[in-house]
């Protein structure tokens, strides 16, 4: 329990803190301060993208176009900031309230540092720079009123996103008390997530390519919600109905007094950490220990070093909680993604070919395996001191994840190929598949080594690291454009080949799918033989 501190403590040291964290991030490994700098040139350029978006946007001469795309645009922010932290680990930069579980700090001093701290990290600065070019928009089209009720918007669309951000971590790492529970919250989580970005770009295809009224329903039912109600309002100044702007601010003034006073609540629990609760475990498997690590189809395979980090890899897919939260969002995505960039090409408009939308799914491989020998932790030390070859390490880990990917991959293609009318571009979307996964695998073989970090080694699902995790998930998404680039050959061939040469686009994507990721796991292999003392303390928590 919180008790008086001393001497007060003001929230300026939580700002300063926050920012000496920041400039940490120009100290270290090379890599550290890559990834950092990356981070920053990412997010300023979010910023600026999100200014012009947003100013545009306002300044469209067809109100309704403008409030929809204003809308679901600023709704999508607020779920980004609410969900993406407990989803992607690593990439909240707000400081850890764990860490001042023993200092004599009132609970009321320590919510309002760590709020402040929350808004001064990259994403708060790019969300706020973002955020003004709606109050330019308004500001122009509405005067110094119009102005006025826009900055009010911003500011608490601000409020909201880091105080629902907050609050909803610090809740669900006091509610989350056994495994059951944090995997079927990762699994509804993860969906949500996932669904957030597909669904806009269905919303926004509709507003281009088909009627605009049901978006525009959805856009002004979204406008009474806490998501685009601060959005909204600067639109009821142009149009007279102050008081409706004035309902729309208190709405979200609400929402953002609702969820500091839940964060303040929840705080102390976070910083005690879930427990490790849940029910006892069960005795031993029979058949021995190998059996029990082993799957089942592996157990008469030839016993070798390959095949035990095959099965330890499996076994940790389907059980370590953030893994399956990974894989969760990835499939989720998988599925809504290609379906909605189909879709986006309407009925007249010319559909994005077969073969690219499904690439997306492929690489999504590359963010769950950015960061793979993260998961393993100090655990790493044991393939170090059994002298594990590099290129066995790598081949074996990328086949664990074909197994569990490949399969829905090829489910994918064949399903968005039926909705979509399509089944002429069945043959080259499983080529393209081959071909971008497997040099999805080839890259992170190579990228992993140098880019890995320390995941959390807590049990709960939704822990974070401090620091520059934004930046590092920024070097996550380096990887996709990378495996982008290596794997065009094959989205060429897939594109140009029709009728009956189509299916030779089968073999061709496997054939440079398998070449890309030999090569990349021998020179990773390599690699990780040279830098397995390196790699060890990359990924050892700092305490």
């Amino acid at each position: 329990m919180a008790v008086t501190a001393t001497a007060p403590v003001r929230t300026r040291y939580f700002v300063r803190l926050k920012l000496r964290l920041l400039r940490n991030g120009l100290r270290g490994p090379g890599t550290r301060v890559f990834g950092f700098v990356l981070g920053l040139v990412f997010g300023f350029w979010m910023a600026a993208a999100g200014f012009l978006w947003f100013l545009l946007a306002g300044l469209e001469p067809r109100a309704d176009i403008g409030l929809v795309t204003v809308v679901f645009t600023g709704s999508a922010i607020v779920l980004g900031w609410v969900l993406l932290p407990l989803l992607f680990f690593g990439v909240d930069e707000t400081l850890d309230p764990a860490r001042f579980a023993l200092l004599p700090l009132p609970r009321r001093t320590l919510a309002r540092g760590m709020l402040a701290a929350a808004a001064v990290g990259i994403p708060g600065v790019a969300t706020a720079v973002a955020l003004a070019g709606a109050v330019v928009a308004a500001g122009t089209r509405g005067g110094v009123p119009g102005a006025a009720v826009g900055l009010a918007g911003a500011v608490l669309t601000l409020l909201l996103c880091v105080a629902a951000s907050r609050a909803l971590t610090s809740a669900f790492a006091a509610l989350l008390r056994s495994r059951r529970a944090r995997d079927l919250t990762a699994l509804l989580l993860a969906v949500v997530a996932a669904s957030v970005g597909p669904i806009q770009l269905f919303a926004n295809s509709l507003a281009v390519h088909a009627s605009l009224a049901p978006v525009l329903r959805a856009a002004r039912v979204l406008a009474w919600t806490p998501l685009g109600a601060g959005f909204a309002a600067p639109y009821d100044i142009v149009a007279h109905r102050p008081l409706l702007a004035a309902a729309r601010l208190a709405i979200v003034a609400a929402c953002v007094a609702g969820a500091l006073w839940w964060w303040s609540h929840t705080l102390e629990s976070a910083m005690l950490g879930a427990s490790s609760g849940g029910r006892p475990g069960r005795g031993p498997a029979r058949g021995g220990a190998v059996d029990a690590l082993v799957p089942r189809p592996l157990r008469n395979a030839r016993a070798d070093t390959f095949l035990g980090i095959l099965a330890r890899e499996l076994r940790y897919w389907s059980r370590d909680p953030r893994r399956r939260a990974g894989l969760i969002s990835a499939v989720v995505a998988g599925i809504i993604v290609p379906i909605a960039l189909r879709v986006a090409g309407g009925t007249h408009g010319a559909r994005l070919p077969l073969p690219f939308a499904v690439a997306f799914p492929a690489l999504i491989g590359a963010v769950l395996v950015a960061n793979q020998f993260g998961y393993d932790g100090t655990a790493y030390s044991m393939h170090l001191l059994t002298a594990v070859r590099g290129r066995t390490e790598l081949r074996a880990r990328a086949t664990a994840l074909a197994v569990i990917l490949l399969p829905f991959l090829v489910v994918v293609a064949v399903v968005v190929a039926v909705l979509t009318h399509d089944p002429a571009g069945i043959a080259p979307a499983l080529g393209t598949i081959a071909g971008v996964f497997g040099t999805v695998l080839g890259v992170e073989s190579v990228l992993s080594i140098f880019v890995a970090y320390p995941m959390p080694e807590s049990r709960n699902v939704f822990s974070v690291n401090t620091g520059t995790g934004g930046a590092k998930a920024f070097v996550a998404m380096a990887g996709v454009l990378m495996a982008a680039a290596l794997a065009a050959p094959v989205l060429v061939v897939a594109g140009l080949l029709h009728g009956l040469l189509a299916p030779l686009v089968i073999p061709l994507g496997i054939g440079y799918g398998l070449a890309a990721l030999l090569v990349g796991t021998y020179i990773g292999g390599d690699a990780l033989e040279r830098r397995g003392p390196e790699l060890l303390v990359s990924v050892t928590p700092r305490r």
